[in-house]
């Protein structure tokens, strides 16, 4: 499809999503990957789901370090700031695709909150969609904006 033509609200548009997106096998016991993003984002999805939950602290800098797992689980977890590195990686790469949607099902204390908004900041800069209060207020954008 021509990209012109998208030019209705995102809202109104089909998108291929995940869900659990990081799991190489069992819900209860796999193992997670970020190679699973990349998988998931060259199979043409567009809206990626990340569980986030608070992990350790650097042992360095005593840093909160949010990870992405299926919580509650015996998954292994893998760092939030390693997706995000790979999506931007994948954007690098393809600087053309349609939006992505991050589905952030976030279960962090504000001080791994305040981490996960500084390294989406950092790692994608101009390329992160933030919208001001007056954007929320109308319909989404355009894959096309």
């Amino acid at each position: 499809m021509n990209k012109s033509c998208m030019t209705k609200p995102l809202s109104e548009y089909w998108i291929n999503s995940s869900h659990n997106t990081y799991l190489t096998g069992h819900q209860l016991t796999g193992l997670s990957s970020v190679e699973m993003y990349s998988k998931a984002l060259y199979r043409g999805c567009r809206c990626i789901e990340l569980d986030i939950w608070d992990g350790g602290r650097d042992e360095l800098t005593g840093s909160p370090i949010p990870v992405v797992y299926h919580g509650h689980t015996m998954t292994s977890k893998i760092l939030f700031e390693d997706i995000i590195k790979a999506i931007q990686v994948f954007l690098m790469l393809h600087p053309k695709t349609y939006p992505l949607i991050l589905s952030l099902e976030n279960h962090c204390s504000v001080p791994f909150q305040q981490i996960m908004a500084s390294q989406l900041k950092s790692i994608l800069g101009d390329q992160l969609f933030v919208p001001d209060e007056s954007a929320l207020k109308g319909p989404l954008p355009s894959p096309l904006q």
